[in-house]
Order: structure tokens, then sequence, then C-alpha cells
């Protein structure tokens, strides 16, 4: 019986999950990853229960927790700190749906999640980045640059949302697609010790100014990621990126121009003593349909299907859900099981059927996901003068009055990918 081998292009999030995943199915997967090695990524993400529960299922939800400090509420306020809205639904998450809400350090992730892979003693190959792919009727084979060839069962792309994956695949199609849409805005992202005010209730907060947005949650009990929200023009990716120790001072002097007028001073706080900070553009791409999303022998998952700005706090979440989903739409293999046979029929031609029933099972939610974070981004970010920001905050603070539709709200994303535990 020979081993069925999976290419998996990406070693973020997804990446790894999916390897886990389909290791425990019997599948023998490799991870590529083109960042020759892995370390340093980003600020954070925050973990709804949706995602930990995909987490947990391959075993990382109480460690990754170990370290990290779980939701009380959701706070938005005015620069001046008045309440727009509050809601202590996160308290409920637990019993409710099994797992809490909690911000992570990305780079902490990241490398749990690699040397998870090292426990399983699943393949990581760092540097290799994907060149082009050739489909058979039984296999695929992927060239890397610099490193030849490898040839697999299936390909499943989770490169992000400059993917290699997605690009090969769409030209495969005819479809010429250059680099994703500049939105416009930026973000400059940071982790910085937790003020005492803001210690008094473990809250995601959003403050909304003039030409600026800023969240705010804890990644640590003592550690707080934020994020500033700017309009900036052009993009220019070649001032983008984790900031040197002498970028850091600059940066830190255009942030803090934005919000000195605010009588909040929290912001100004967390803004002027971070450990790390980094800024990048937040892009557009074009909407995928289903049969986009896949080939015969190809897959994308993650921001490589439906990439998404950060303003839901989904992006994760829902490429985390794509792994449960694809996962659990592929056979098991294990050798010597009764079923073993009939799951490698299944990975013949048939394997494209699967492949789409996952993509028009997932591609609606993430659509849906991905217009409203693009709304709420525009709407965040006011630079039409104060009467359109007081216009704006009135908005905001109309949305919470809706208790019962909150509630459905964050039952709709919580409640995913499924209810009550797996065995």
């Amino acid at each position: 019986m020979s081993e069925v081998t999976v290419l998996i292009i990406g070693c973020g999030v997804a990446g790894p999950v999916l390897a886990n995943l389909l290791k425990r199915k019997g599948y023998s997967p490799i991870v590529f990853e083109k960042v020759s090695k892995l370390g340093d990524a980003g600020a954070s993400l925050m973990l709804m229960p949706n995602g930990l529960k995909v987490l947990n299922l391959v075993g990382m939800a109480e460690e990754i927790e170990k370290g990290s400090q779980p939701l009380d509420a959701y706070e938005d306020l005015t620069s001046d700190g008045e309440i727009l809205g509050f809601s202590d639904l996160p308290q409920s998450f637990r019993s409710k749906y099994g797992s809490p809400a909690m911000g992570v350090k990305r780079t902490e992730l990241n490398l749990m999640l690699k040397n998870m892979l090292t426990d399983l003693n699943v393949e990581v190959r760092e540097g290799w980045e994907l060149e082009d792919i050739e489909e058979g009727e039984n296999s695929v084979t992927a060239h890397f640059k610099g490193h030849g060839s490898v040839t697999g069962s299936f390909l499943i792309g989770c490169d992000g949302i400059k993917a290699a994956s997605r690009r090969i695949l769409l030209s495969k199609r005819g479809i010429s697609e250059g680099l994703p849409d500049f939105s416009g805005l930026t973000q400059t992202a940071g982790l910085s010790p937790t003020p005492k005010a803001l210690k008094t209730r473990y809250s995601m907060r959003n403050w909304f100014g003039e030409g600026v947005h800023m969240i705010a949650y804890p990644v640590s009990p003592d550690v707080t990621s934020w994020a500033l929200t700017l309009p900036e023009g052009e993009g220019n990716e070649a001032d983008w990126g984790l900031c040197s120790p002498q970028e850091i001072s600059t940066r830190k002097e255009k942030l803090l121009a934005k919000i000195s007028s605010w009588k909040d001073k929290s912001p100004a706080e967390l803004v002027q003593n971070p450990s790390r900070i980094i800024k990048f553009g937040l892009f557009d791409r074009t909407e995928m349909s289903p049969d986009q999303w896949h080939s015969r022998r190809i897959v994308l998952v993650g921001d490589a299907a439906h990439p998404t700005s950060p303003h839901l706090g989904q992006g994760a979440n829902q490429a985390l859900e794509d792994c449960f989903h694809l996962s659990r739409a592929l056979p098991y293999l294990i050798p010597g099981s009764d079923d073993y046979e009939d799951g490698l029929r299944k990975l013949g031609p048939g394997l494209v059927n699967i492949f789409q029933a996952f993509a028009e099972k997932r591609q609606p939610r993430t659509s849906a996901l991905v217009k409203g974070a693009h709304i709420q981004g525009q709407t965040r970010v006011v630079t039409t003068g104060p009467d359109d920001c007081a216009k704006r905050n009135d908005k905001v603070a109309a949305g919470w009055k809706d208790v019962d539709a909150i509630s459905a709200k964050y039952d709709a994303l919580c409640r995913e990918p499924f209810q009550g535990t797996l065995e």
C-alpha cells in the first residue's frame, strides 16, 4: 500500500492544521513554506470560538490559552473615552460554545504549530517557494525555485493573499490576476505593556477618531495588541513590514500625532511603549466563484481563496473553518481498514467533486464576511470632518441597542464549524 502524499503550500495557520488533520486520516502531508526560516510573523490575531474549536481538534487550544487572556467584553468608544457600546457576551462563550475568544501573538502561534508538525513527524520544508504546478489524472507535481519538483496526489494552497497557488490555478483557466488592490488604508500594529486603566476589564476595544481608528485587545494578562488604521494614499510596500528600532521612533511620532488630542490617554500609552511595531497595507481581491477555488488536483483554503481585511477578526478563524470542512470531506485512508480501497477510489476522478462540494459549502459564508469586513473598514475611518465623525459615532452607538441582534450576530460566527464535541 503506497502512501498518499499531499502537498500543502504555506506554513502559517491553515497549512499546519490541515497537515495534522490529514495525517490523522492516513495521508502523508508535506508542508512547504517560502520563508527561509519561520519566525517573526506580524503582531497578533484574534481567535474566536469557531477557530479555537478547530485548534482544539488538533490538540493546540489548551497550549495557546496558557499564555493568553480570554476576553471579558467588547467595547466601542469615542476618542474621548465615551462608551458607544458595550457587551459582556464573551464571558458566555466558553460555556455556550466550548471555547472562549482570545488574542494570541502571531509569532508564538506559528511556532507552536510548526513544533506540532515536528512532533507528528510531518516534514516542513522552509525556503521552498512555489513556482509552478502540473496536474495529471491522478497526481500533481509542484515545482519550486531552486529546489526542483515534488509529486503528490493533490495540492492544497494555504499561502495567503499573494498566493502563488492561486495565481497558478487561475492562470490555468486563462485568468491573469495581478497584485491585490490596495484599499487606501494601512494598519500599524504593535505589542505593548497593558496600561493600568485597561486592566479593569479585559476587553476588545475600538476607538473611533477623526481619520483614524484604533483597536486593542489583550494577548496575555500583561500585554496588549493594538492597531491603528489610517488612510495613507498609495500602497508603498517598500515602507511596510516590521519596523527596526530606528524606524519605531519615527512611526510612533506619526501615530501619536494622530491621537494626541484624544482625551482618553490609554491609546497613546500603548503607542508610546511598544516592544515591536509592524506596518502593512490592507488589500482586496476579486471574489472567486466556488468553481475557481479548485481544479482536478488543486484546492485553495484561507486567504488564498477568500482574503479578508482584519476588521471583523475572522481571517484566521475562517481559514480554520476551511481546514475542518475540507478534511471532513476527504475520505479516511487508514491502511488495513475496511474502507481503505474505497477511500483510494474517491481520490481518483471523483476528487474534483469533493473539492467542488467543499467550495460550494464555504464560499457563501466567506464571501459575506469578506464584504462585511470591507464595509466595516471603510466605515470606521472617516476623514470628512467632525460632523461626519459624529454621524458615524451615532451609527455605531445605534448598532448596540438591539441586544438580540448582537447576540445573533456572534452566535452565527461562534457556533460554527460544528456544535458540541466531535469524537
